[in-house]
């Protein structure tokens, strides 16, 4: 808390060459990349970092194989690329894992032409994965004997990538990377418009969390707000030349379905592609692909109900997945690139999921339309060049701003921990070697660790019941990672809301003593009770508030009350 409170400090005290609006994906990796090639750069978000949509994906780094249908090639080789770029320079924690597609009878396209479809994706990808297997139904159901194969004429293998952590922590190691570049960045800080004068922005911004408004002022202002850049670019008076139509998307959380570190797609009823995607000791089942009118979207009985009728009827399971089987789930909004007054009349399914960017050169104005996590690297590459183009001096050459630190560094922390017999201390619900674990979730700070662990072995201790969270971590994250709430811990720098049930997640033991290290003795029985009561949590009230303002401000056809 202390590091948030002077980073708000900080946002009034100086004129910033860039100030980004919006900590998701696009915010955050823009944020990397113009910090780390020495720009002043300065990004508020008004929930928690990855807080809205970015940290509702389906946790995959792919190159989107199923474009090839739509003849967006294009599309799929920038996407394939970008995808070979996040495995190369993040092994740890972006990496392969083998999709098996099943293929009924009477399906639009024959598993021979899918597989076809495969290798010839696995080209455009510089064969960086490992080649596309042909599957008989016979083999499908020896490999994967949850899968139904009656009716089935076989399938095919092929590879793509996904995140080993959450989405919403790999959003905040992009982040990290720009606080550690000196960036100045703040969560639970809302904009509440911004005008330009004597040739800079003036930001009015308000802390959430407090109702203290503040002004930030930049030569250049970036909105990165996902789905709500069309309202944020109404209350700073930029028209565009894109706009953004959504699509919800949804996963249901259940117990683990099969063993196999695999995802199992299938084409739904109505041809659509859903996925069952490992999490840990969890299987997660998804998404649809629904229109709507308004970011704020919810999982409705119809959602819940489509995805296991169509899992139920896929799967050979001992007894049907039902409601009661639900551990968590997942619900967010895809915003859409269209230009102009265009995309309502095409094909909603067959809109690009390209991203744009639109730039206002007069008025240093950015707005970054769509996006994906697996093009994010491109995001920020953009943005660097668009800002250089402005005429305010990047580092010469450009610097490398993201990617995990070399090899020798890695090689140094292992010799290290190995030196203090540092897996000896894994916990025994860890899935893996707890170095492995600590340098894949914080990297460098990794090192910090090492320290407190040979000081103090203490901090290698399990803090948390049933996970692999052990005590120093817990410190080291209220200490560097801007916590605000115990939701940000949760669900976001880690990913227990969606791997345990609500109730066990409250009689988790050893929760309170994350509080108090989290919070402080003061804070911790109001922010337990705050988290397990949305209704009246101080903290969440703020924010709702600020969404649904945020949410009238969209143009009339994106208005839609949204749901408490």
């Amino acid at each position: 808390m202390e590091v948030r409170q002077r980073h708000l400090q900080a946002l009034t005290e100086a004129t910033y060459d860039v100030l980004i609006i919006g900590g998701g994906i696009n915010g955050a990796v823009s944020a990397a990349a113009l910090s780390g090639n020495g720009l002043k750069t300065a990004l508020i978000e008004q929930r928690d970092f990855a807080g809205f949509t970015s940290q509702q994906s389906s946790n995959l780094a792919w190159g989107g194989i199923k474009y090839l249908e739509t003849f967006e090639l294009a599309l799929v080789r920038q996407l394939c690329k970008s995808r070979n770029e996040l495995m190369q320079h993040y092994p740890s924690s972006v990496r392969e894992i083998r999709f098996l597609t099943t293929v009924q009878k009477g399906f639009r396209h024959h598993p021979v032409m899918l597989w076809c479809g495969a290798w010839l994706y696995w080209l455009m990808g510089n064969g960086f994965t490992r080649v596309p297997r042909l599957l008989s139904a016979r083999r499908i159901k020896r490999d994967e004997p949850v899968i139904r194969t009656d009716g089935r004429l076989g399938g095919m293998e092929y590879s793509d990538a996904y995140l080993y952590d959450n989405d919403a922590r790999f959003v905040f190691n992009f982040v990290r990377s720009a606080l550690d570049h000196g960036c100045i960045a703040t969560n639970y800080v809302a904009s509440l418009g911004s005008h330009r004068s004597d040739h800079l922005w003036h930001t009015q911004a308000q802390d959430v969390m407090t109702g203290c408004e503040l002004t930030i002022r930049s030569r250049v202002l970036i909105n990165a707000t996902g789905p709500f850049v069309d309202a944020m670019n109404g209350l700073s008076g930029e028209s565009t030349e894109h706009r953004h139509v959504f699509s919800k998307g949804i996963h249901l959380i259940v117990d683990r379905v099969t063993p196999n570190p695999r995802v199992l797609a299938f084409f739904a009823d109505d041809g659509r592609l859903f996925f069952v995607i490992p999490m840990g000791s969890k299987t997660c089942i998804g998404t649809t692909d629904t229109r709507v009118d308004s970011p704020l979207a919810e999982v409705t009985q119809a959602d819940r109900d489509f995805v296991l009728t169509q899992i139920n009827r896929r799967l050979q399971l001992e007894q049907p997945l039902g409601a009661d089987d639900i551990i968590a789930e997942r619900c967010g909004v895809r915003p859409l690139a269209v230009r102009g007054q265009t995309g309502g009349q095409q094909d909603f399914l067959n809109l690009s999921r390209k991203h744009a960017i639109d730039v206002n050169a007069d008025r240093a104005h950015l707005s970054i339309f769509g996006g994906k996590l697996t093009d994010c690297l491109n995001v920020g590459e953009e943005i660097c060049a668009i800002i250089e183009a402005f005429g305010l001096p990047l580092s010469r050459p450009r610097q490398k701003w993201y990617g995990e630190p070399d090899a020798s560094v890695r090689a140094d922390f292992m010799q290290r921990a190995q030196a203090i017999k540092l897996d000896d201390l894994t916990p025994v619900d860890s899935e893996g070697a707890l170095s492995l674990r600590l340098w894949r979730r914080y990297g460098k700070q990794a090192f910090e660790l090492l320290k407190a662990v040979e000081k103090d072995a203490t901090q290698a201790e399990p803090i948390l019941a049933g996970t692999a969270f052990i005590r120093g971590e817990i410190e080291l994250m209220a200490e560097r990672e801007m916590i605000v709430t115990l939701e940000d811990f949760l669900r976001r720098r880690s990913d227990l809301a969606l791997v345990t049930r609500h109730g066990e997640l409250r009689r988790m033991a050893g929760l309170m003593d994350v509080c108090t290290i989290l919070f402080g003795a003061d804070q911790a029985v109001q922010q337990f009770n705050d988290y397990f009561d949305t209704e009246t949590g101080s903290g969440a009230a703020a924010i709702h508030r600020v969404s649904r303002a945020l949410a009238s401000s969209l143009p009339e056809s994106h208005r839609h009350e949204p749901q408490a």
